[in-house]
């Protein structure tokens, strides 16, 4: 993968603050360089400000958690984005829960973002080119988890407007987009009907913001809601998942049960 001059890629934690509407910033916006109190299951939450500027970007966001106390104990997460309604919120959140933080402990989240660009030169003069503009960047947060910290709390954590030492990436994405020649390889084609934009290159490095994103109760709830349906659909679902969720869960491993047996019964029949 070619990794541009470092003028295409516009983040920094110094430099001007982001406020033209043809900046795309992405966040981690929790967990930052903080102590919590273990929890069963914990939040890992990216922002996309100024989302729609990502439709024609092939946007890629990986991360992995690392526990600082356990070699062995790795995790990696993948967001699939290409298929996401950039046009719906702003910010867009993209999150998971993991189980991973009971304990105490020190650990490291560490994120890349990856996105592709026309390369603008090349197809306007009809060069020989086979790739886009290709780009990727990677930052790492530690965090820390004690049974005398505060509870993980989203709403105070994002209501906090100090966000020092928290990275994010921020894209100059302009208003031109170019077909992408046959030839060329691209893996964004098919969810962006073959087509790209053109991210500019500046003097200046604007700063990210974190800070600027707020998660409040709704939002919360509705993370909350997504992951209870989750689990309750489970084989082995918590203990106080509606009735209706429980036996739904219990009649996915009777109907497993049921197909392995009758795959069985029709070999024996065929057998006989």
């Amino acid at each position: 993968m070619r990794i541009p001059w470092a003028s295409w890629l516009l983040a920094a934690c110094m430099g001007t603050t982001i406020n033209a509407s043809n900046i795309l910033e992405v966040d981690l916006v929790f967990p930052r360089n903080e102590t919590y109190a273990p929890t069963e299951w914990f939040p890992v939450v990216f922002a996309v400000q100024n989302p729609e500027r990502a439709r024609y970007l092939n946007l890629g966001l990986e991360y992995i958690l690392w526990n600082l106390d356990d070699s062995n104990d790795v995790r990696p997460f993948t967001h699939e984005l290409r298929w996401a309604n950039w046009t719906d919120k702003n910010p867009y959140l993209a999150h998971e829960f993991t189980g991973m933080f009971r304990n105490e402990g020190r650990w490291k989240v560490t994120w890349t973002l990856m996105w592709e660009s026309c390369n603008e030169y090349a197809f306007e003069n009809h060069r020989d080119v086979r790739n886009m503009i290709s780009n990727m960047t990677s930052w790492s947060t530690w965090f820390t988890t004690q049974s005398t910290a505060p509870k993980v709390d989203l709403v105070a954590a994002t209501a906090n407007k100090t966000c020092l030492g928290q990275y994010g990436m921020a894209i100059n994405v302009t208003d031109k987009t170019m077909q992408v020649p046959q030839g060329v390889t691209w893996s964004g084609g098919g969810y962006t009907n073959d087509t790209c934009v053109v991210v500019a290159s500046s003097t200046q490095t604007p700063r990210p913001d974190p800070c600027r994103v707020d998660i409040d109760k709704t939002i919360v709830a509705s993370m909350e809601a997504s992951l209870k349906n989750r689990l309750c659909n489970w084989l082995d679902p918590p203990a106080d998942c509606p009735k209706d969720d429980k036996n739904a869960g219990q009649q996915l491993a009777v109907a497993g049960v049921s197909c392995l047996l009758a795959a069985f019964g029709a070999l024996g029949f065929f057998l006989m």
